[in-house]
């Protein structure tokens, strides 16, 4: 094995791979998407019931998208390598890092598996055609049972709510690391090698 070689296979990873990046920004873009057409949504009674079923129709069908979005994400995440947060990162800063990268999975994970299940329980029974493309199935057992209905639509308002709030924390925690320490985390997962502080600890997650 040449030189050159052994310096890459040693050499610490920069950034995330191109697969978790563009996954990274498109779903980015999309859940921004979700999260306010959700919002919306329960405001559009004054709409016209023609436009409502258009509106549902869309967020259920980017819903449906997002759920296989995110467990691919996810696996991409075990396939490939993450790169290491800075070495001089504190212990409680690494811990912080990963309870916060948790839970944003857990939520992008929760909110189309309660989505789905309001779909699935609720007695209008409508079908859900992604984006014309396909019907999605409805969960079994659960059609009318307006309990799970009411339990799901809970369960999905506050995990929006609660996921709003933890990407607005993990901004302001990737702003906060490039103005005050600056660290420019955002280069990680960007199409560059560029890096401030090279990285030492490696790890999967964050």
């Amino acid at each position: 094995m040449s030189k050159v070689a052994i310096m890459k296979e040693s050499a610490p990873t920069m950034r995330y791979s191109a697969a978790v990046i563009c996954l990274h920004w498109l779903m980015a873009v999309a859940l921004l998407l979700m999260l306010c057409s959700g919002f919306a949504m329960a405001n559009l009674e004054s709409l016209p019931q023609a436009l409502k079923f258009k509106v549902y129709q869309w967020h259920k069908s980017l819903g449906v998208l997002l759920l296989l979005a995110v467990v691919a994400r996810i696996g991409a995440r075990w396939w490939f390598s993450a790169p290491s947060l800075p070495a001089h990162f504190r212990p409680f800063e690494v811990r912080l890092a990963r309870l916060g990268h948790c839970a944003l999975y857990g939520f992008m994970l929760t909110m189309p598996l309660t989505g789905w299940l309001m779909v699935s329980s609720s007695v209008y029974g409508l079908p859900t055609i992604v984006f014309g493309w396909f019907e999605w199935p409805h969960l079994p057992a659960v059609t009318g049972n307006q309990s799970a209905h009411d339990l799901a639509a809970w369960a999905h308002a506050l995990c929006a709510i609660a996921f709003s709030v933890t990407v607005l924390a993990h901004v302001g925690a990737v702003v906060k690391h490039a103005r005050v320490d600056g660290t420019h985390l955002l280069r990680r997962m960007w199409f560059t090698r560029r890096s401030l502080h090279p990285p030492t600890r490696k790890g999967p997650m964050p």
